[in-house]
């Protein structure tokens, strides 16, 4: 059914011509009529440019906590960078970082912007359902993987550049692995480490010998490698789970006087540019910023353009491994 001026009027009880008014008004007033009725537009599914501005360009928030590290700065970068060759304008939103339930100001977005994409790995289930529920038909996604996504998804395969730095570790002779993992309740740190130790459990002659749960930050992998030395094991391949555990790994090793890759092979998930500036140079699982917000503003536009409710669809931009000095040994 085409939804129509006078359903929104019915559905709000407002006359037609003030629903007309509000939504070709260029700017919004955000009264509570004004709120009534872009929260039902939304919910009914009529086609409507939000806050376009004078300029005619599709707004989209990236909304994030704001947080220390060259990860972040990348994926602000990545987004920025994308929307150079678009029609839109990215609008980098912050929440506070001791904010684990950001759903109001998530809301609230959705009443200024075009669209939004979502970088909160806080974020729940029921977070995403109560968004839904709140902004209706509104072109918001996630850029992280969920087991049970309730939005559109646009991420990286973690699950594949898990498996890839598994399969490298093979193919450098390597039969014992260990690895350090992300927070448990993040999707993309256990479909990174799923993918490793599937590909470990496929073949008969691949041992998994240790393992470490971190939270991706260089103070775990210290305090892994801690744990890792009183095993005594040496001529083993890990996987740090991102970069700034492996660096941190690496770095309590050599200070303990372990040689790399002499001792151990290790590999990260990131590709930092610290990935290069280290000694000796970590392997790791490359992941194109660009591409991420190249695909998530495409993905916005188009639901905004062609009226596109959000429905839980995954989109995955390809990962893919850049072998430096830190695995290079045996064979």
């Amino acid at each position: 059914m085409r939804v129509t001026l006078k359903h929104i009027s019915d559905d709000t009880g407002l006359s037609i011509a003030t629903v007309s008014r509000t939504l070709n008004r260029k700017r919004r007033r955000y009264s509570a009529n004004e709120e009534k009725i872009y929260a039902s537009a939304r919910k009914l599914g009529y086609p409507f440019f939000t806050n376009a501005g004078e300029t005619g360009k599709i707004s989209i928030a990236l909304v994030m906590k704001l947080f220390e590290g060259e990860f972040y700065s990348s994926l602000i970068n990545g987004f920025y960078e994308a929307s150079g060759n678009t029609d839109s304008e990215i609008v980098f939103s912050y929440v506070q970082k001791q904010n684990d339930n950001p759903v109001d100001d998530i809301i609230s977005l959705s009443k200024k912007y075009s669209g939004i994409c979502l970088f909160l790995p806080s974020m729940t289930d029921t977070h995403y359902l109560k968004i839904k529920e709140k902004v209706g038909q509104y072109p918001i996604i996630s850029l992280l993987p969920s087991k049970n996504p309730k939005i559109d998804t646009i991420c990286f395969d973690s699950y594949r550049g898990g498996y890839m730095m598994a399969k490298h570790f093979e193919e450098r002779g390597y039969k014992k692995y260990g690895y350090i993992s992300g927070p448990i309740r993040r999707a993309d740190a256990l479909f990174r480490k799923n993918g490793f130790v599937n590909h470990v459990h496929e073949k008969n002659d691949l041992e998994l010998v240790w393992s470490y749960e971190g939270d991706f930050s260089t103070s775990a992998g210290i305090s892994a490698f801690e744990e890792f030395k009183k095993t005594g094991l040496k001529d083993i391949a890990i996987f740090g789970g991102n970069d700034y555990s492996s660096f941190g790994f690496m770095k309590a090793a050599l200070e303990s006087g372990y040689k790399i890759p002499d001792d151990f092979i290790i590999g990260g998930y990131d590709n930092l540019s610290f990935c290069d500036a280290y000694s000796p140079e970590l392997t790791s699982i490359v992941t194109d910023f660009h591409e991420l917000g190249k695909k998530a503003i495409r993905t916005i536009e188009s639901m905004v353009i062609e009226n596109i409710d959000t429905v839980g669809q995954i989109s995955m931009i390809p990962v893919r491994i850049k072998i430096r000095n830190s695995s290079t040994p045996k064979r």
